[in-house]
């Protein structure tokens, strides 16, 4: 027998065609999912109705201040008057002051402080029907005062929680922990110990709402993570740059607590604002104190001295040539005395400088300009710096940056108080010279008065000096008195009417909007993510080969669906594949038709019996060979009792006619097993038996179909040189999309004769009131099942 020969790539191979869009299945699909829409949008909207009823509301609590900036201190550098050039000509902002402010607002350590003045890490609660609310104020009948929180266990251990309940007699109240099982009573006013901390419960007697035996929970958070909490909600803004004012917008779901809390927080800051600008009227009057002290230790020894001098020489009044000298140098005298006064303010202000880095008394300083404008230029950024550092490091590079600008002004203070300094002491060293030439004219004074003349102006520099530190000291304590915090209350903290939070229509619009979209994007979503065919547009996507046969849903999981009476859909489907065989088999010598498929479980088994058995009821003569030798399944599925197969026949222990059983459904169908399952399918198969047994076939049948294996194995390939015609199957929901490329493939390259696609396991689905399956449909109107004697057999 000579091997079949493969002819050039069939004419009726074509590329797949191109995707385009089937309204019609859009629609379809749309009127099928319209229940599970309905149903999905009820189920969101009485979830979101859910969540709106048990969703507290969430209020916007707002405020404005009005930060005032101050002035630069003349005298300022190069880079402040250019600063200033661009700030008037519009090109930049304003005053960073504003920016370092809205910092110092949102710091932690402010936010702590409200924390702990009103205890918020402390919060009531009172159930409400289903839901839990806050109470906070006049709507809460007690309030718990701690005088110590254990703030270690509160962190280690998390919030704590009492259930609070009043007393019969209405004396005090019941704590109970439910965690623990541990129960307290109270009375008002009294101390009680709880693991969170110590704590008195005061009642609240402007309190009217409420049943005496309503119970209330008591929940104690640590402070930091309170303080994080109330951080999070609360936002700053600068809504005009040109402009000084800073917007406070604090979210929270009771408005009357919201607003105090604000307030607190501006109140807060004014204070520390306040105590701020203090702080240089309080180092100013500490050095004077200093300084007085020493002075009127000073005078009071001069003052001894001129009192012992008197008593010891008996000096009542002073003589008139005495009178008559230091009348003419009394301006002398003034003039070299205010410059020893400067000098010792200078060598004072000198030695602080370089023995403290605080700020500077400035007010000191008064008789030099220039010195004085870097004096409060100093003063100026040791204050920011200070504020800064209630929110930043000492790594944050603004605060590298002022401790540069503060190291170069410290270096221009030094060796600006070094200049004047040098430049008194040269006057002063004048005046001492000029002195001297005095001296020479006051040699003819009487000794004692000479020595006295010194006690006197001694004394006199001691007691001006006093004065000039005691009227600087009361100077400043009148300027500390009149400090007022730099920023000025716009609007107070309000809370808004309306919450924010939930918003209710876009809730249930949204919920119902899910609930439409829903079904349809997990069916998108499960469509999307689906690698198998599921419908005939995946095939017509991935491979242009022919589709002759259209096998539906087998309900019965049966071997056979065909039978010679059998009038069900799927036996009419195998009767138009029959018909489309014909077109495949032109000549009269082409019978073998081979059955294979890309994977196991596609149905080979069951479309080769089943046509096999369509074949046979039109009176032809069909042989069904089991040549999936790895796994055959037909002889046991159709329940024949056999003794030899094919690989018997191969092997040489059986002839032709020993291998050829009757099937038992039919006269004209017979089957040919596969025996014992070999350890060498693949070369039994190639064996010059095998082309025999099939020649043979060819001569005593009118049909020969050929069950194989999967293309996983070359099985089937070594037996398409023998098939006039391959049918490929492809199974629903169990063939992948990627394993089409392997008919495709095999098409191309000509390695199966004739090769046809079958789709097997179609199952019908009602869409928009009508059936629909994967092809065409039947229109025979019988359904499944078969028709014995005139009656519908199911």
């Amino acid at each position: 027998m000579v091997e079949h020969t493969n002819p050039p790539l069939e004419p009726e191979f074509q590329m797949p065609e191109e995707d385009s869009i089937d309204i019609r299945k859009i629609v379809n699909k749309v009127i099928s999912l319209w229940p599970w829409a309905l149903l999905c949008s009820g189920l969101m909207i009485a979830g979101a109705l859910a969540y709106l009823y048990f969703a507290p509301p969430a209020y916007h609590v707002n405020a404005a201040i009005l930060i005032k900036d101050s002035d630069q201190p003349g005298g300022g550098s190069s880079a402040n008057s250019s600063l200033s050039m661009l700030q008037s000509l519009g090109l930049i902002s304003g005053s960073s002051n504003v920016n370092n402010e809205q910092q110092i607002l949102q710091s932690y350590t402010l936010m702590n402080e409200v924390v702990h003045e009103m205890q918020l890490n402390v919060t009531y609660f009172v159930k409400d029907g289903l839901r839990t609310r806050e109470l906070y104020g006049a709507r809460c009948p007690f309030s718990a005062v701690f005088s110590r929180l254990e703030e270690d266990s509160l962190k280690l251990n998390g919030p704590l929680s009492y259930a609070v309940t009043f007393k019969k007699d209405k004396t005090g109240v019941r704590i109970d922990d439910e965690s623990t099982g541990k129960t307290w009573t109270v009375a008002w006013y009294d101390t009680l110990s709880l693991p969170a901390g110590r704590l008195t419960f005061v009642p609240n007697h402007d309190f009217t709402g409420g049943t005496d035996n309503e119970e209330y929970t008591l929940t104690v958070n640590n402070s930091e993570l309170t303080t994080a909490n109330y951080m999070e909600v609360l936002t700053l803004n600068i809504p005009d740059k040109q402009a000084s004012v800073i917007d406070l917008t604090l979210d929270i779901n009771l408005p009357k607590k919201g607003e105090e809390v604000l307030n607190r927080l501006i109140r807060a800051y004014l204070r520390a604002n306040v105590e701020d600008n203090n702080s240089m009227a309080d180092s100013t009057m500490a050095f004077i104190d200093r300084r007085l002290v020493i002075v009127s230790e000073q005078l009071s020894d001069i003052e001894k001295q001129i009192q012992q001098f008197k008593q010891s020489n008996k000096i009542a009044d002073i003589t008139a040539q005495s009178q008559a000298l230091i009348q003419n140098t009394s301006d002398y005298a003034k003039q070299l005395t205010a410059q020893q006064v400067q000098l010792s303010v200078i060598t004072a202000l000198q030695e602080y400088v370089t023995d403290n880095k605080n700020i500077v008394p400035a007010s000191l300083m008064v008789q030099d300009p220039t010195l004085s404008g870097i004096i409060s230029q100093y003063n100026e950024l040791l204050l920011q710096r200070s504020r800064l550092l209630l929110n930043a490091t000492e790594n944050n590079p603004v605060v590298k940056n002022l401790d540069q600008q503060i190291a170069s002004l410290r270096s221009d203070l030094v060796s600006g108080i070094a200049s004047v300094k040098r430049s008194a002491e040269v006057a002063l060293q004048m005046m001492q010279n000029q002195q001297g030439t005095m001296q020479n004219q006051i040699q003819q004074v009487p000794a004692k008065e000479r020595v006295f003349l010194d006690f006197s102006r001694k004394q006199d520099v001691r007691q001006q000096l006093y004065l000039f530190l005691l009227q600087q000291r009361e100077e400043t304590a009148i300027s500390k008195s009149s400090t007022v915090a730099n920023a000025r209350i716009i609007d107070a903290a309000k809370a808004d009417v309306k919450p924010f939070s939930p918003r209710k229509m876009i809730i249930l619009a949204a919920a119902l909007l899910l609930g439409i979209c829903l079904p349809f994007g997990f069916t998108y979503a499960r469509d999307l993510l689906n690698t198998k065919i599921t419908a005939k547009q995946d095939i017509e996507k991935e491979t242009g080969l022919p589709v002759v046969g259209e096998i539906g849903h087998n309900p019965d999981l049966g071997a056979l669906a065909v039978g010679e009476r059998s009038r069900s859909i799927i036996s009419e489907q195998f009767r138009a594949l029959r018909t489309n065989l014909q077109f495949l088999l032109t000549d009269k010598d082409k019978k073998v038709v081979m059955v294979t498929s890309s994977m196991s479980g596609e149905g080979k088994s069951f479309v080769s019996t089943n046509l096999a058995m369509a074949l046979a009821i039109t009176g032809k003569k069909v042989a069904l060979m089991e040549l999936d030798l790895r796994k055959p399944k037909i002889t046991s599925a159709l329940g024949l009792k056999v003794d030899k197969g094919f690989t018997g026949y191969v092997i040489g222990q059986a002839e032709i006619k020993d291998i050829i059983y009757p099937s038992g459904l039919n006269d004209h169908f017979f089957v040919i097993p596969a025996g014992s399952v070999p350890p060498n399918p693949a070369e039994l198969l190639l064996h010059e038996r095998t082309r025999e047994l099939i020649g043979q076939l060819r001569t005593d049948f009118d049909y020969v179909l050929i069950d194989t294996t999967p293309n996983l194995v070359t099985d089937a390939q070594l037996l398409a040189r023998y098939a006039d015609a391959t049918l490929y199957l492809v199974r629903l929901g169990v063939t992948h999309r990627e394993q089409l490329r392997i008919p495709d493939e095999l098409a191309r390259t000509n390695k199966m004769p004739h090769l046809s696609l079958v789709v097997n396991d179609i199952k019908q689905k009602r869409y928009g009131g009508g059936y629909y399956g994967y092809g065409y449909g039947y229109g025979y109107g019988y359904g499944y099942g078969d028709y014995v004697e005139g009656k519908k057999k199911k």
